[in-house]
């Protein structure tokens, strides 16, 4: 992080005349926050607090899954999970040990990272304030928290919504900035032969993703937490940030200048293997490690967005607050790739607005009264 802070400063936050800084905390807390002055007519004073709890537990949650995944009995009911994908390999042959626990932890906190610039070059402090339901103004300070409960109250309705939108905001601009860094690296000579940059890419790209969802089931903690249509508390559900995030992923990895780039010749259906081995491997793991039952849980597992109509019912408002908020945040947005801003697909559009929830149909028995009694925050 402190690398990438003096890369940014360097460059764009020299070229708008601000700042940004790293801070940290001791507290036990896992998580982390962005924090802007909000005065969108000044330079950028941006800084992103981290709390040592959290780099501590990303790093043994890393090494436990490895240790977890190379314990697994060749022949094992658990081993033959992996007969749907191209081989049974659980980690990345190319990386040492100790490089994939590295790889792993770095790609996680990376990625957590580019959450907190998210919220910053969006300005996320300002946008909340406007488009929430006191819409006091953008000139207080503000603080946006990532990964941490809201303890002392739950919020809902419009501020809630809010809150959920800009999430989802910041967690595209991260996937966005993480894949382009990892094309970066990846086309560097120096860093990868031409020879080995195929494997290496791959391993990376498995590595991340089991990163990320270490981040998000963590997050939720041990008990899974199904997804509601009620927007409430301050955080999607990590399991539907996951579901958007990994689909990303492979997606903007398909694109034709990223096969540039990389030179890889991976079709799609090699990147969604990967990527599911990985999240898979991350699922196994937790359940099987983290959970009171000690057994694997297949409602940890990535299912699909578009095959659960609860879901569906709750990306309607999201989608709406975004396509209302938008312009503002194009207005205030301080730097980023084009590529950066969350986009919704005129095939998704249509599908979350189709969802049926009555009569014979597949949808009929999910309703959107689906418990909200434990939502994500």
């Amino acid at each position: 992080m402190g690398d990438l802070t003096h890369e940014l400063n360097e460059g764009i936050y020299a070229q708008l005349g601000g700042e940004l800084s790293i801070k940290w905390r001791e507290e036990k807390v896992f998580g982390a926050y962005a924090s802007s002055p909000g005065q969108l007519d000044e330079p950028p004073k941006h800084s992103i607090t981290v709390y040592y709890e959290f780099v501590r537990q990303v790093w043994r949650d890393a090494e436990d899954l490895c240790k977890f995944l190379r314990s697994i009995p060749e022949g094992s009911g658990v081993d033959r999970l992996y007969d749907f994908y191209d081989d049974r390999s659980k980690l990345p042959t190319c990386f040492k040990d100790e490089e994939q626990v590295k790889n792993m932890f770095v790609a996680a906190i990376t990625w957590v990272y580019f959450h907190e610039i998210g919220h910053l070059i969006q300005e996320h402090g300002v946008i909340r304030n406007e488009f929430g339901p006191g819409n006091h103004g953008a000139e207080q300070s503000t603080d946006v928290h990532d990964f941490e409960a809201s303890k002392e109250k739950l919020i809902v309705g419009r501020e809630a919504l809010v809150s959920h939108v800009t999430e989802l905001a910041a967690d595209f601009e991260a996937t966005n900035f993480y894949v382009v860094e990892l094309l970066r690296h990846v086309s560097d000579p120096d860093f990868v032969s031409d020879k080995a940059r195929t494997e290496v890419f791959a391993g990376l790209i498995y590595l991340m993703v089991c990163g990320l969802s270490l981040v998000f089931f963590r997050f939720n903690g041990s008990q899974p937490v199904l997804p509601t249509a009620v927007v409430a508390g301050s955080h999607p559900n990590p399991f539907i940030r996951l579901e958007i995030n990994v689909p990303h992923i492979f997606e903007s990895l398909d694109e034709s200048l990223a096969r540039k780039v990389a030179g890889h010749d991976f079709d799609r259906r090699h990147l969604v293997l990967l990527c599911g081995k990985a999240a898979l491997s991350a699922t196994l793991y937790w359940s099987m490690t983290k959970t009171p039952e000690r057994r694997f849980d297949d409602r940890f597992m990535l299912k699909g967005l578009l095959s659960n109509p609860v879901v569906l019912q709750y990306l309607q408002p999201i989608v709406a607050c975004w396509d209302e908020m938008l312009p503002r945040v194009m207005e205030v947005r301080r730097f980023g790739f084009p590529r950066g801003l969350m986009t919704f697909a005129d095939s998704f559009r249509e599908r979350i607005a189709d969802v049926i929830t009555w009569g014979n149909g597949p949808e009929g028995n999910v309703t959107a009264s689906a418990s909200p009694d434990a939502p994500a925050s």
